[in-house]
């Protein structure tokens, strides 16, 4: 029995793979910023950001890591679409919450 050898992704791929995963991480970074600022503001009576920021970031952190996942695993079609909807997640999240 054979084992057939993985598929190296382009050199244009990989570029694209680390700027998602990248992104991926500092959304799961900013979903915990969001989370520790959110009880802070409750233990000291002030507003934080608010349920709706602090699930929207949670929420978005677990789909681009998903979307990492699939990127790193696969060296096919799949695996620069989902580091694509890592940088569209991420965008909307940081457009929507962070920049407008």
């Amino acid at each position: 029995m054979e084992v057939e050898a993985a598929k190296r992704p382009s050199r244009t791929y990989g570029i694209l793979r680390a700027v998602s995963g990248v992104l991926a991480v500092g959304m799961v970074l900013l979903a915990l910023g969001n989370i520790g600022v959110q009880f802070y503001a409750n233990s000291r009576d002030l507003p934080g950001p608010g349920t709706l920021s602090v699930v929207a970031h949670v929420v978005a952190a677990l789909f681009v890591v998903a979307g990492q996942i699939v990127a790193d695993r696969y060296a096919d079609w799949r695996a620069p679409l989902a580091s694509f909807g890592v940088l569209v997640v991420s965008g909307v999240t940081l457009w929507t919450f962070w920049w407008a």
